[in-house]
């Protein structure tokens, strides 16, 4: 409590954090009631998925089409915990409840991990919910998201036992990190690398019992690495793994910080990020808040590892652009006010407060306006018919986030429609699901870019691996960031006509 009797806000009784906690969780899940789908680039895919790992061994007609190729895969958080729900509850409030769990994971850890290095509950800890949303959310990397929080509450029982016996401390650590790997494999890394640089810290200041200390770092991580190794080695992915590392401008790195802001008005969160890191500069400045000894050493090893980190590593996409969160969030679990909150405390509270009032706001009529065009569009997938395949087009242009992106909206029928769609994730290095022989070689020639430039753009022909691939599907559907036509002549027959998303029936095809 402070001198005056009221809540000290820089070391909380936990029922008043915990109650402070769950009312931001409620706060920030409020743009989840407004929106049948939320709008996460990805998300329609991974949805798809939940619904083929929990229906294939009752529907031949998923069968047709996908198979199960469950592996000791890492990137596995949704489709673990997710399936299961599906014979108590819809496909779509699971997805939200899964997402509701992301919120809580990524700020909870953070909350945990402050609470294992200052030794009290802080009101500063909450301030992580100012990066809930985020770009890396609006992308749809969900598991990476989920498992972040994992990693920090992973390392908060790490640095928590740090004074236990070898025994306690290898059986949580082989534990935790098994936990974070089968989450996510980006944020398995991340914990390595920072309970990497908390033990090198730890070893910088204390000399003494570094033998043990290092043995059971490289034990505890030991199991999970064998399990990668027997899930990759046997696909024969090292080829692919060398080739598919891709460097992207380092002038990038000096943007792409601002991701952890970066939402649907760029000077609207231009302004949001400016406010949000010229006021932490100036608390940091004036010692009100300082970065905890224990956090200074993994902060270092992850900034390090952001300069040299690739855009693309083992065939995941924006592996660079994973890195500026997990600093942020690990540099406001790390730090701590230095003197109970006085009126600057409550003054900059009450602004990260309002900041997160605002943001939230702007995210929650974008996803209410989303939300109304889904339940549109949701009407036309409908109305395809049970087992169809459906083959998918658009242009390069829509692979990017935006306030409604229906990149992979059209893999909703196979949620819907148990349909056969290319574009749905079945990669062997990241889902437990495949095509099966006849319909992954389907999915290898449909090029949605070829099929857009051919119907839409009236660009060459198809290549005829694509029209031979195009031939064994019923319908092809359309997506575009803007209002589009097709060309003239095309030959196809309409069934849902919208300006951004339409279905048609290949000509020759029974409807």
């Amino acid at each position: 409590m402070s001198d005056r009797g009221g809540i000290d806000f820089a070391d909380m009784p936990f029922r008043v954090f915990a109650a402070a906690f769950a009312a931001l969780l409620l706060i920030a899940c409020i743009p989840l009631f407004l929106t049948p789908l939320p709008p996460l680039v990805d998300y329609p895919n991974h949805l798809a998925r939940m619904h083929v790992l929990a229906a294939l061994s009752g529907s031949p007609t998923l069968r047709q089409f996908y198979a199960l190729a469950w592996r000791p895969l890492p990137d596995l958080a949704m489709d673990v915990l997710v399936p299961p729900l599906l014979g108590v509850m819809s496909l779509s409030t699971a997805g939200k409840l899964f997402l509701v769990a992301t919120y809580f994971s990524s700020t909870g850890g953070v909350a945990v991990l402050h609470r294992a290095l200052q030794g009290r509950w802080s009101a500063w800890s909450l301030t992580a919910f100012l990066l809930v949303y985020n770009r890396l959310l609006l992308w749809g990397f969900i598991n990476f998201l989920f498992g972040l929080g994992l990693a920090f509450c992973a390392l908060a029982g790490w640095i928590a036992l740090r004074e236990r016996g070898i025994a306690v401390r290898l059986g949580f650590g082989v534990l935790a990190a098994l936990t974070v790997y089968f989450a996510h494999l980006m944020a398995f890394g991340i914990f390595g690398a920072m309970v990497a640089g908390y033990e090198a810290g730890r070893l910088w200041r204390d000399r003494e019992a570094a033998a043990g200390a290092v043995l059971v770092l490289l034990l505890s991580f030991l199991p999970s690495l064998v399990l990668f190794a027997a899930a990759f080695v046997p696909l024969h992915v090292a080829t692919a793994i060398g080739s598919g590392i891709r460097f992207a401008r380092p002038v990038r790195k000096l943007d792409l910080p601002f991701s952890v802001f970066d939402l649907y008005s760029r000077p609207f969160d231009i302004a949001c990020f400016a406010l949000a890191v010229i006021g932490a500069a100036f608390a940091y400045w004036r010692g009100w808040l300082r970065v905890a000894s224990a956090a200074a050493a993994p902060l270092v090893v992850l900034a390090l590892l952001y300069v040299v980190m690739p855009d693309t590593l083992f065939g995941a996409t924006g592996a660079d652009r994973r890195m500026p969160l997990a600093m942020a969030l690990l540099l406001i679990g790390g730090s701590a006010w230095q003197t109970p909150f006085a009126r600057q405390g409550r003054l900059f509270l009450s602004a990260a407060f309002v900041l997160f009032a605002l943001r939230l706001g702007v995210v929650a009529a974008v996803w209410q306006g989303s939300g109304a065009l889904y339940a549109d569009l949701l009407a036309g997938l409908d109305s395809l018919p049970v087992g169809a395949p459906v083959a998918v087009a658009f242009a390069d242009a829509e692979v990017n986030v935006e306030a409604t992106p229906l990149l992979h909206f059209p893999v909703l029928a196979v949620a819907r429609r148990d349909a056969f769609v290319p574009t749905l994730f079945a990669y062997a290095t990241q889902q437990p699901i495949a095509f099966t022989r006849v319909y992954g070689a389907i999915a290898d020639q449909l090029s949605a870019g070829a099929l857009w430039r051919f119907y839409v753009d009236g660009g060459a022909p198809l290549p005829p691996e694509v029209a031979r691939a195009l031939a064994r599907c019923r319908y092809i559907t359309f997506a575009g960031r803007q209002p589009f036509t097709l060309r003239a002549g095309s030959g196809l027959q309409p069934v849902f006509i919208s300006p951004r998303f339409q279905i048609y029936r290949l000509p020759g095809t029974p409807p």
